[in-house]
């Protein structure tokens, strides 16, 4: 059942993300996509000895869903949270549709893979993840607090504004990598990390030409790696108890 499953997410997200956006017609490229989802999943269904009626009452489940969900959530699915939302609810369905499509030894194959999975560490990684994110982010900027506001007060707003809360992104982006880096035992990861946010960062540098500016680049940089690194640290560790 698991391997039915990721073979039919895979011929969404496919379908999804990269037949899709060539249709010139979203109308006639929903159907089109449609069709397509639905030949492959009848295909898969039978590849693994679905009866003939269930596989295609699941086939037609399966366009319908997908037909609805992208008519119905075609605006917010423009936007990051609407675009996961989406892609959330699709895989739900085919889970489910999934589980009604196979039969019951498959559903308690699939389920004894899924109670036998390392689940304590797979969830310990994720807290490490979730701590390097926001948490880390909130706590980063307590931390430099007095010096963005000294350095607020003598920056020229007009040419230094950096875009709005990129610099929380880059903050997010480069943590994850660092916590991933750190839970795979690949700790060069992380020099090479901070070795290329050095690289980007060296032209602000030199052409800002301030001692102030330097300093808080350099307080931000160890303070957002030192926290990546210990999230990182702390689910191996929680993930091996």
């Amino acid at each position: 059942m698991l391997t039915l499953l990721l073979v039919l997410v895979v011929i969404h997200i496919f379908s999804e993300f990269y037949l899709f956006p060539l249709m010139s017609s979203k109308r006639q490229g929903l159907i089109l996509v449609a069709a397509l989802q639905a030949g492959l999943a009848f295909i898969a269904f039978t590849i693994v000895g679905t009866p003939l009626l269930t596989a295609f009452i699941a086939t037609l489940a399966l366009s319908a869903q997908y037909a609805v969900l992208s008519h119905c959530m075609t605006m917010p699915s423009e936007r990051l949270r609407g675009m996961l939302l989406k892609l959330t609810l699709h895989i739900v369905l085919i889970a489910l549709i999934t589980a009604f499509a196979v039969t019951i030894d498959q559903r308690h194959a699939a389920w004894e893979a899924v109670v036998s999975a390392k689940w304590q560490t797979l969830l310990c990684w994720g807290l490490a993840y979730l701590l390097a994110l926001k948490p880390s982010s909130s706590a980063i900027a307590l931390i430099l607090q007095n010096w963005t506001q000294e350095l607020t007060a003598t920056e020229d707003a007009a040419t230094n504004r950096p875009l709005k809360e990129a610099g929380t992104f880059i903050g997010y982006f480069e943590r994850t990598l660092i916590v991933t880096f750190v839970l795979w035992g690949q700790l060069p990861g992380v020099a090479l990390v901070l070795a290329a946010k050095s690289v980007f960062r060296f032209g602000d540098l030199k052409d800002h030409g301030s001692r102030m500016f330097t300093e808080y680049v350099m307080l931000g940089t160890f303070a957002s790696a030192m926290f990546g690194i210990g999230c990182g640290l702390l689910g191996d560790y929680l993930g091996k108890l």
